[in-house]
């Protein structure tokens, strides 16, 4: 049976938390699809970027994870996300999918 993919979950975190979110995302293959990392800049709260060189720039290092997955199962991750990091340095935007596939 093909997984239904009809949600993408966007989550923006600081490189630090990257493996520590990748290894639990990779423990629930039942409520993730496939996913994608990639870097990216970060904008915004000034008293949320951290260092001075970040400071300067005006934005922060950050990763961008997004992930096809099953709406049923957005918020089930992410109460385990908030128990397993409780962190306010990850935020997240969930966007429909209106069709995915492969070129097979």
């Amino acid at each position: 049976m093909t997984k239904r993919l009809d949600a993408c979950l966007k989550l923006i975190l600081p490189n630090a938390l990257k493996d520590q979110i990748l290894d639990l995302l990779l423990k629930h293959p039942d409520w993730v699809g496939p996913f994608i990392t990639h870097r990216v800049e970060g904008h915004g709260d000034p008293a949320s970027i951290a260092s001075a060189a970040e400071q300067v720039r005006g934005s922060a290092s950050r990763v961008q994870i997004e992930i096809l997955m099953d709406a049923r199962h957005v918020h089930d991750l992410l109460a385990q996300l908030r128990v397993d990091l409780h962190s306010s340095d990850v935020v997240w935007w969930l966007s429909p999918v209106a069709e995915s596939g492969s070129l097979i």
